[in-house]
């Protein structure tokens, strides 16, 4: 086309279509199709009315009883497998901690852990304790903000603002303790990079030591509630031989009466010397998620008491440079508010690593959704959700 010819817009637009058309065939995706008397579906999302990520729901009901749900996730992809390979790993805990943004400590753990593993080196006892006292603060505000959402999800506003706010005060908390209210770029490996003083030990023993009657308080008045109760009793039930097929994990595994605790079975940092057993309950729905829950609540209380017993004297920002040989490979895991994460590891050239992979407990939770609505009806959806609140990014990466 020459400098004079004119641009032709309709024609470029009309091109444009056409390709898009071609690749829409070549990527579209099947949903399952229903059909008879009183069959229909039901599409929802990716963009919903909340203020959450984007992922797909079709329901496939019959009458009122949900027969199908197919979710399909990926929108949230960003290569980030790809993009460790990329960062020098003296800044790669940075990236880890983007994988899940609620999940900010259990990631910077698992990286520690994993560069720790492959050095071979071991942090002081004193470091251990604060970790865990990070860790379990993580796992305090998230739960506060599940059992919220349940409690919202069938309507008992009072109670779901009540836990609203006690999660505003361990994040207020964490703030004051790290600098961050996720506490992120705190754990590092082969140290920790915040300073941790008498004053800081205080103020964590203060704020949970005034929270824990008020949090059991609302729990018991949420569990003595009639209309609550008739919502999340016998609701979203999996079967412990399913949640086993899917490879579930977490909390809601353990709902199923399945007994892994990364914690517990393969116990990091002092977890051997601070949580001895593993809670799990047996009929799997929303009641005994919610029970769990609450009980994790009860747990990190104690933990972290148990946890800052350990540290005597002040610990001191502690950040050293990594250096990494070529060709070392380790698996580090945690247990996230999720589940079982676990992250391999193989060292490449120029202190990078050659590959990192990530098993999130998401990628293997959200097939439980799929199975826990089956028989519900639509409306009870949401509250099952909420009772799992897995992460769309964890699970596209």
């Amino acid at each position: 086309m020459s400098e004079s010819s004119p641009i032709d817009l309709k024609n470029i637009i009309y091109q444009s279509e056409l390709f898009q058309r071609e690749i829409n065939k070549e990527f579209d995706y099947k949903f399952k199709e229903v059909s008879g008397t009183g069959a229909y579906q039901i599409a929802v999302g990716p963009v919903h009315a909340g203020i959450i990520e984007p992922g797909h729901f079709r329901f496939s009901v019959m009458g009122e009883a949900i027969e199908n749900l197919e979710i399909r996730l990926r929108y949230k992809h960003r290569g980030i497998e790809k993009l460790c390979q990329t960062i020098n790993s003296n800044l790669l805990n940075l990236m880890f901690e983007r994988v899940s943004g609620e999940s900010t400590v259990a990631y910077g753990e698992v990286y520690a852990l994993l560069v720790e593993k492959l050095l071979n080196k071991e942090v002081s006892e004193e470091i251990k304790a604060l970790r865990i006292v990070l860790l379990e603060l993580e796992r305090i505000y998230n739960y506060l903000d599940d059992l919220g959402g349940i409690a919202n999800d069938v309507g008992y506003s009072y109670v779901a603002k009540k836990f609203g706010y006690f999660s505003e005060l361990i994040h207020q908390l964490c703030e004051r303790v790290s600098g961050s209210r996720f506490m992120r770029n705190v754990i590092v490996p082969l140290g920790i990079n915040i300073n941790f003083n008498e004053n800081k030990k205080n103020d964590i023993i203060e704020t949970l030591e005034g929270l824990k009657a008020r949090v059991n308080r609302v729990i018991k008045m949420n569990l003595n509630s009639v209309s609550f109760l008739d919502r999340v009793e016998d609701t979203g039930m999996v079967s412990r031989t399913m949640a086993k097929k899917l490879c579930m994990t977490g909390v809601v595994a353990r709902a199923c009466n399945l007994k892994y605790d990364v914690r517990v079975n393969f116990p990091y940092e002092l977890y051997r010397e601070i949580k001895k057993d593993t809670n799990v309950e047996t009929k799997g729905g929303v009641f005994e998620r919610y029970q769990l829950k609450a009980i994790e609540i009860k747990d990190a209380f104690k933990f972290i008491e148990k946890a800052l017993t350990y540290i005597k004297k002040d610990i001191k920002r502690d950040k050293q440079e990594i250096c990494l040989e070529e060709g070392l490979e380790a698996i580090a895991s945690v247990e996230t508010v999720k589940g079982e994460l676990l992250v391999y590891g193989l060292t490449g050239k120029d202190n990078k690593f050659n590959r990192i992979y990530f098993k999130t407990p998401s990628f293997t939770n959200w097939a439980g959704v799929s199975e826990a609505v089956l028989g519900e009806i639509v409306p009870d959806f949401p509250v099952i959700n909420k009772s799992f609140n897995m992460s769309y990014s964890e699970n596209d990466r």
